[in-house]
């Protein structure tokens, strides 16, 4: 996964008020329409944040942990 999917997702919690509810909420729900494979989808949607800041920051911080590409 490079960091443009991840960017996507939080790109689209910014702009889109239903998909952030969604994300913060139920985010296997919300992030389901991504391409992630399982371990991505497991480990991204067992962040539990309040806030889509709080979100972002536990999703750089797995980002990190993860080596993921940053491009």
């Amino acid at each position: 996964m490079t960091t443009a999917s991840l960017s996507q997702i939080i790109g689209t919690a910014v702009i889109d008020v239903g998909f952030r509810s969604t994300l913060l909420s139920n985010p296997e729900s919300a992030l389901a329409q991504f391409s992630l494979d399982a371990h991505e989808l497991r480990d991204i949607a067992s962040i539990r944040a309040s806030t889509i800041e709080q979100f972002a920051e536990q999703l750089i911080k797995w980002m990190n942990e993860h080596e993921v590409e940053w491009a």
